[in-house]
């Protein structure tokens, strides 16, 4: 690859990590809104439905039906970890454990890659990135660190199955970065997205079966409707479309680095969306994890 053609994947995978983050930072702010509206399964299923449909048309340019084969087949089937098994059992874990516990398990991430992309495939990252998510890490603590030590219901089990969601986002991570290469961006994410669907609609049904939830997603009012929607192509479609573009081109715990600014922009978008002041605590949180993306982005 020439130095020239080398520059332009840098830019076009720093662009699209800083692009997923803030997607799944702010989209993390609507979901909370909305979370009174729904409950989280039914909220799940929503936003998945309409991800997939805003997927299927980003992937139009590449023409899927010339990509239809038992190899994507098999790559989609990564779609059960990531949105499927990490969104339905870190919701059960949530709704078990404090938010701010929750908050500090998951920001544990970019390790759990770390740690899996190098038991499965070898792949160590350098002592700089090394370095540079330690220090991430820590600013993820500090930014969570507030809301955990002020909420006193927490349990084990619940931290236990977000430790669980965690690790299958991790998973998620370093197995979509060797298939990444193989196809598109939007036909990747739509396969993965439908089976993600799939697994939602099952827990759904499931919850509505047993009584769990009442509520039918019919009689929901257009406006939220539409709401949740716009939401679920945010957090969901962009997001992971965006993450996968940038996989093409870093290394699982290079992509694990740039996941620590997720929560940067969740804050911020609390802050304009909600009106939740940032503590002094959680702007230092937010400065180490800039300082760190930002020394570290070039690793590979």
């Amino acid at each position: 690859m020439s130095a020239s053609s080398d520059r332009h994947a840098t830019i076009l995978a720093t662009l699209s990590m800083i692009g997923s983050a803030a997607c799944w930072g702010g989209a993390t702010v609507m979901s909370r809104d909305l979370l009174g509206h729904f409950s989280p399964p039914a909220l799940l299923v929503i936003q998945l439905i309409a991800s997939v449909l805003a997927l299927v048309i980003l992937s139009i340019p590449h023409r899927p039906w010339t990509h239809l084969s038992p190899a994507l087949g098999k790559a989609s089937l990564t779609g059960v970890l990531e949105p499927g098994l990490t969104y339905s059992i870190g919701l059960w874990g949530l709704s078990l454990t404090s938010a701010g516990s929750a908050s500090i398990i998951s920001s544990t991430e970019p390790i759990f890659i770390v740690f899996l992309a190098w038991l499965i495939f070898r792949n160590r990252p350098t002592s700089k990135l090394s370095l540079c998510i330690l220090i991430a890490v820590v600013g993820l603590m500090f930014v969570s660190y507030d809301s955990a030590s002020t909420e006193a219901d927490k349990s084990l089990a619940g931290d236990m199955l977000i430790v669980l969601s965690t690790a299958f986002a991790a998973s998620y991570v370093v197995f979509s970065s060797k298939l990444a290469e193989k196809f598109p961006a939007a036909v990747l994410a739509s396969g993965q997205q439908v089976v993600g669907l799939l697994c939602a609609l099952i827990i759904y049904s499931v919850a509505r079966l047993f009584g769990t939830i009442s509520e039918n997603i019919l009689n929901i009012s257009p406006g939220v409707l539409i709401y949740a929607a716009s939401s679920g192509i945010v957090q969901y479609a962009l997001a992971f479309w965006l993450y996968l573009i940038g996989l093409k081109h870093l290394s699982p715990s290079a992509a694990g680095l740039w996941l620590t600014l997720v929560p940067v922009f969740g804050v911020v978008g609390a802050y304009f969306w909600l009106g939740e002041v940032p503590t002094p605590l959680m702007l230092l949180g937010m400065v180490l994890i800039v300082g760190a993306v930002t020394v570290g982005h070039q690793e590979k």
